[in-house]
């Protein structure tokens, strides 16, 4: 439960657990179902429980950019992408980025999870990110649109914490997007959370359909049992450092300092530390404990403790944009195309709708296409594996890169593009209550740039996600947008006569492939989905975290949340987060519950 300062300072516990983010609270749900098991969660952010502003869907301008929920961390200046200074959403209290998110729920290709074991992760396997997804989920089948909402339930779980549905309101331009992408033999599929996902199908959302509200961490793990005796959460508590000291020359923890009301505490430990504070955090704080390369210790006047040079190296981001479309015709035959438009012009109206499971905050994305580089550009293809070939001085990413090159090989879908009923951007003249938008997004989700995050002091982070430091990267997305134009000039996309698609950005101006590659630099932008920060791979290669999530050189210190993700996957990453906590939960349990 909810806990004082006064209940946790000085305390001894058998587990700790930094950041009460979506892996977080998994975490400890699991690991207090054992009464006999002390758990503490120290979380930064409030605790926002029951709290309209996260559970309506898509209210995302109460939000984001706002210092209660939204963490809005900065990177540094992005020379390859017109030096821009990207701003990168994070949650802010409990549940972390699922109480933030755009909900949406898929799962990637068998051959990313199984990358991670043959990266030297015994363990990691495309049949256990099964299991453990499917028991993080509790898959609630549609009454609505059933033709086009299609789904098979043996790839599903029915028990688990988190309610997945489809939204109860569709675009309804859902069928003539899939024909199109059908013409460019994309095909269309029932369901695609059986391993091969490459085709165009409809994509969950996290909702329960008895509310229509958001389904994340907090509701559905944590507040259920929030009564446990031996389950302490710590909201507004700052972590700063893991107190360790060198047991039988393996770094041990001790304890987790903490700053609550501008006063710093410490609570004790007996068994083990489990890191969750994602992909930025989870490396800022092992470098203010000591634990990191020695050459950015010492930049940032931070004692080594531990040499592990790989601690914030290996970032990678998917990227996206969108080509954005005004509809010229509302109508597909008798049914309106739905669109978020009228959120920006009348917000109350659609907050009435809301409890009625009608309007504008119950529409979501539904069709996303996972499609490989040699659907959309077969020449690219071939010259993103050639370039792959040559030869990489570190190891590490040398492994990866030649993962990475079988998967293109292989037409293992590393893009996606989904149908968004609404702007990419704001139009150009504004927004007028009569026009509808609608835009072909679409994401490189196996980048090759890598990036770092690592502190500068110790109260402040450098973030360089390196966007398009490798040319592939911006190469392909080019390629997208072209592909995505073609896309909406395709039958029954069109629509009838001149099209029903009217182009608005890039614009008719940005053709040839220089002005488009410009016009991206300016438009890319993050998806939340940030990886490898301590990545499970051999230390050699410059792993941070073993195949049991413990840190190399530790006793008693875990990571279990996206950083530790070698090679990033091709699909949204919440069911792989709430997996990868699931397997982290079971993991501890072996070592300790005998």
């Amino acid at each position: 439960m909810l806990t004082s300062v006064d209940e946790v300072k000085g305390h001894v516990f058998d587990y700790i657990i930094i950041g009460g983010g979506t892996t977080g609270l998994v975490l400890a749900t699991r690991l207090s179902e054992n009464p006999s098991t002390s758990v503490l969660v120290l979380e930064a952010g409030g605790a926002h429980l029951d709290d309209d502003t996260l559970l309506v869907p898509q209210q995302r301008w109460l939000y984001m950019g706002k210092p209660e929920y939204d963490w809005s961390f900065k990177t540094e200046t992005q020379h390859y992408a017109k030096d821009r200074v990207f701003t990168w959403p994070r949650g802010k209290g409990l549940g972390g980025s699922s109480a933030i998110n755009n909900l949406l729920w898929n799962k990637p290709a068998r051959q990313h999870i199984e990358a991670w074991g043959a990266l030297g992760n015994d363990g990691w396997t495309w049949e256990k990110f099964q299991a453990y997804s499917k028991k993080s989920e509790r898959f609630v089948k549609p009454n609505h649109n059933t033709d086009v909402l299609t789904y098979d339930t043996k790839l599903h779980g029915d028990h688990g914490a988190v309610v997945t549905s489809f939204p109860p309101v569709i675009s309804n331009l859902e069928e003539d997007f899939r024909k199109a992408m059908e013409v460019y033999n994309v095909p269309t599929i029932q369901d695609s959370f059986s391993g091969a996902p490459r085709g165009t199908s409809p994509s969950l959302s996290t909702l329960d359909p008895s509310t229509h509200r958001r389904s994340y961490a907090t509701n559905m793990y944590y507040q259920p049992v929030a009564g446990r005796t031996n389950l302490k959460v710590l909201v507004e508590a700052y972590v700063t450092e893991i107190v360790t000291t060198n047991l039988n020359g393996l770094i041990t923890a001790t304890g987790v300092k903490f700053v609550k009301s501008d006063n710093t505490y410490t609570a004790n430990v007996a068994g083990e530390v489990c890191l969750t504070a994602g992909a930025i955090m989870s490396p800022q704080i092992l470098e203010m404990s000591g634990i990191g390369d020695p050459a950015v210790l010492a930049q940032a006047g931070i004692e080594v403790k531990l040499d592990l040079p790989g601690v914030g190296m290996n970032v990678q981001e998917h990227l996206y944009t969108g080509v954005t479309f005004e509809l010229t015709n509302h109508f597909v035959g008798e049914q309106e195309v739905n669109t978020f438009d009228s959120l920006a012009t009348n917000p109350g109206l659609h907050k009435v709708l809301h409890a009625s499971g009608k309007g504008a905050l119950n529409l979501n994305t539904v069709d996303i296409a996972f499609v490989s580089l040699a659907d959309i550009s077969p020449e690219l293809n071939a010259k993103v594996i050639a370039a792959l070939q040559c030869e990489e001085k570190d190891a590490g990413l040398a492994a990866q890169y030649k993962l990475q090159a079988e998967h293109l090989r292989e037409k293992v879908p590393s893009l996606e593009i989904l149908l968004a009923p609404g702007a990419a951007k704001p139009p150009p003249q504004g927004w007028d209550a009569s026009k509808k938008h609608v835009s072909l997004c679409f994401a490189i989700n196996c980048p090759l740039s890598r990036g770092t995050i690592h502190v500068k002091s110790k109260d402040s982070l450098a973030i360089d996600p390196r966007v398009f430091e490798n040319s592939c990267d911006l190469d392909t997305m080019v390629e997208l947008v072209k592909f995505c134009r073609r896309l909406a000039e395709t039958p029954p996309l069109k629509g009838e006569g001149e099209g029903r698609l009217k182009e608005i950005h890039p614009g008719p101006e940005c053709q040839d492939d220089a002005s488009i590659a410009e016009w991206i630099r300016n438009n890319v932008n993050t998806t939340f989905h940030t990886a490898g920060s301590c990545s499970m791979l051999p230390k050699e290669l410059n792993g941070v975290v073993d195949p049991q999530l413990k840190i190399w050189g530790t006793h008693n210190i875990r990571v279990a949340d996206l950083s530790v993700v070698p090679l990033h996957v091709g699909s949204h990453t919440q069911s792989v987060a709430y997996a990868i906590a699931e397997q982290a939960a079971d993991i501890i349990k072996a070592r300790h519950e005998k």
